[in-house]
Formats: C-alpha cells, structure tokens, sequence
C-alpha cells in the first residue's frame, strides 16, 4: 500500500470516528450492530469489526439512561464523578453496606461494572479501589471510618444505606 493511500485510510478512519462520537452524542445507542447502521445511514460503510475497534480507540463507554444501556464519549461519560454517580442512582435502585473496610454496593443485575466505573469517577478520598461483579461492586476503603464516611456520602445521593453485618443479615431473613 503506498503512502497516500494510507493516509486516505487514516482520514476515512478519522472522519468516522468524529461521526461516531457526533451519533452517540445525539442518539441513544446501544449494541455494536445499533451503531452500524447509524454509521452505515451517515454515509460511513462499516462491520461490527470496525466498530468493535472504533469504541476500543474512542474509549466509548456504556452508560445508563432510561432503563436500558447506551454508549457515550468519555467526556459525557465523566460528566462530573459525584454528578453521574448520582445520575446512576436515579435511574437503578442502589443499596449499600460496610464490612469492615470493604463497603459492599448492590444494584441490579449487570450494572456493577457501570456503577463501579461511576464510583471510580468520583473519585472519593476514602476509596482505595473497586472489583465489580454482576450485580455488586466491592469498594475498599483504608479505615473502618472512611467505610461509615462513604456510606454517608452515597446515603446522600439516594443509596439505600445497610450498616454492617447485622443490618445485611436482616435483609436476607437470617
């Protein structure tokens, strides 16, 4: 391939990638194949391998809105970190419980890794690190008090708050 036919490739590939941003700016995206047709009726012809590349090297990311998932440029993603964690918990029932340093956070299923991402943006003082599974996230703090802390600050974002063992217990019937 000579070289002007590579720089053609580089300026098709980066005209795209500013159509994808501009879709997922203006429409609720949600699936590869979704974003596929959107590009394909812009005037950019492209396959779910391409796309799949593209939300790689945009660092597009899924978000929560109206019940069901779409995608979103980083920077409408990162919005502010308290402001879309607090948007996440609008939009899913979100609960909450310390165990020692670890603050356990549930919420729907397939939601952890959106929630997790959320709280990471947030970037709170107490938090050390997040794992996400399905439908939980584990939050670590470094001090007891920095768990009771960020308890207190998700019980003001609407965060249903369970204090300790006793109170998860309680919730499962034991």
């Amino acid at each position: 391939m000579n070289r002007s036919a590579k720089s053609g490739d580089r300026a098709r590939k980066h005209h795209r990638q500013q159509a994808l941003l501009r879709l997922v700016g203006e429409r609720d995206l949600g699936t590869q194949d979704e974003l596929v047709r959107a590009l394909r009726s812009a005037g950019f012809p492209s396959t779910q391998a391409t796309v799949s590349r593209d939300i790689v090297e945009l660092g597009l990311v899924k978000l929560p809105r109206n019940g069901t998932h779409v995608y979103a440029a980083p920077a409408i993603a990162s919005g502010g970190g308290a402001d879309r964690l607090r948007r996440f918990c609008e939009d899913y029932p979100v609960e909450a419980a310390s165990a020692g340093t670890l603050v356990i956070i549930r919420s729907l299923p397939g939601t952890a890794n959106a929630l997790a991402a959320a709280l990471d943006a947030a970037r709170f003082a107490e938090v050390v690190g997040t794992v996400a599974g399905d439908d939980t996230v584990f939050a670590a703090v470094a001090r007891e008090r920095d768990a009771r802390s960020l308890l207190d600050r998700l019980s003001d974002l609407g965060v249903i708050s369970r204090r300790g063992r006793a109170a998860s217990a309680k919730r499962r019937g034991s």
